[in-house]
Formats: structure tokens, sequence, C-alpha cells
């Protein structure tokens, strides 16, 4: 809970950093800028080797996901809008399991990214006051883990991944609804998805290590409420 409350609060601060930096030159510009909160819904991720030994694959299972999110935009017209997001996505490790090895404890933890997305949006006015919108998005991801260790018959095997950018994209699609002037609440669903990454897996088996490399996969459906201020 506390990382969830440093994480809502860097990114409202930079929600209010950007407003107050923008708020002077934005008059009418259709510049804004929104802050959102989502329930993620992580899909199983697959660990497959891709060389050296041992050659067992893992399934990981989440449970406890969630993803906070800025963005800054701006509206070519009445119907298209840009905005660049940053967000970060947090899902918290259930299950480790294999079909070809035995694992009697894992390390539990986290597996999470930050991303960052240039997004292109078109709204559908359906009253006054409510608008349907869908969008698409394109950008990249840096995930991590928490270590994971892992202990077999005769055996430890730990799991971590090291830093690197992966391309990732997004589709989106919701209602907002305009409270008060240039002030929106808006409900959305997002499916997420990063690129194949490598996850670094170090192991001793009878007293024998090895090393070799996983390779997997974000995905994940997202419920995410927020607010959008336009300038």
């Amino acid at each position: 809970m506390k990382q969830v409350l440093r994480i809502t609060t860097l990114l409202a601060s930079l929600s209010l950093t950007i407003a107050g930096v923008t708020s002077a030159q934005a008059q009418d510009s259709g510049m804004y800028i929104s802050f959102k909160g989502a329930k993620a819904f992580s899909l199983r991720s697959t660990f497959d080797p891709t060389g050296g030994v041992p050659t067992d694959s893992y399934d990981l299972d989440f449970k406890n996901e969630w993803a906070a999110s800025s963005s800054i935009g701006q509206r070519l017209n009445e119907y298209l809008r840009i905005e660049a997001e940053l967000g970060y996505l947090v899902n918290t490790v259930d299950k480790m399991s294999s079909d070809t090895v035995t694992i009697s404890g894992s390390g539990g933890g986290n597996v999470h990214s930050s991303y960052i997305m240039a997004s292109v949006l078109a709204d559908l006015p359906l009253t006054d006051q409510i608008t349907a919108f869908v969008g698409g998005g394109i950008g990249a991801a840096k995930p991590g883990m928490d270590k994971q260790i892992l202990s077999g018959v005769n055996q430890t095997r730990e799991m971590e991944i090291e830093d690197q950018y992966v391309f990732a994209w997004k589709l989106t699609g919701g209602l907002s609804y305009e409270m008060y002037e240039n002030t929106h609440l808006f409900a959305d669903y997002t499916y997420f998805q990063t690129a194949d990454f490598d996850v670094k897996q170090k192991s001793t088996v009878s007293g024998i290590p090895f090393q070799n490399t996983l390779e997997t996969n974000l995905s994940t459906h997202m419920i995410g409420l927020g607010l959008r201020y336009d300038f």
C-alpha cells in the first residue's frame, strides 16, 4: 500500500507540475492533462528458455494488479486528439508453476513495468456532457521483477530481469463526462502489451551451477477511472 501511495503521489505531482508550467501559454489552445488509476487483470505470463540449461518453462499467475498514469495531450479538432502518457503497472506473483519441474518454494514479489506512450484518440460526442472515445498508442516499457528464488529437490534457481527497454502498445476506449467546465470524469478499458523481454536465470543443480535466458512478455486488461482538465 505504501508503494501505491508513493507512485500515486509522484504521478499526481507530475500532473500538477505540467499544469503549472503550461497553464500560462495553454489558454484556449486545446491542451489538457489527465490522471488515472486502474484495476489491472494481467494474463498468465509464460517464461520460455531461449538457450542454455535448464530447459524448463514456467507459468506465472498474478493477483493484486494495479496501474496508474498521467498524460498531457493536445486537441487537434473537435474529434481528434493526441497525448503522451507516463504510467506504471504492478503485478503481484500469486503462483509460479512448471510442467517439467516441481517447485516447492518461490520468493513471491512483483513483476512491474513503467511505460511511456504516444497515442491518438478519437472523440464522438453523445450529448452535451457525455463523449465516447477510442484510440491506441505505441511506446516503450521498462519491465522489472523482484528476484524470484525457487527451490526444488537438490536445486535452487534465481530469476531476475536486467535493465532493458522494449516496445509496447495499447488499445483503449471509454466514456467521459463533463462534471464542470473544462473538467471531465472518464472511465475506460485498455489492453496493454509489451514485446518479449529477457529474464536471466541462475541455477544450482546438485552443486553444479548453470545459467540461461528465459523470454516472456506482459499482457494486461485495465479498467480505469480518471480526471481530465482542459486548458
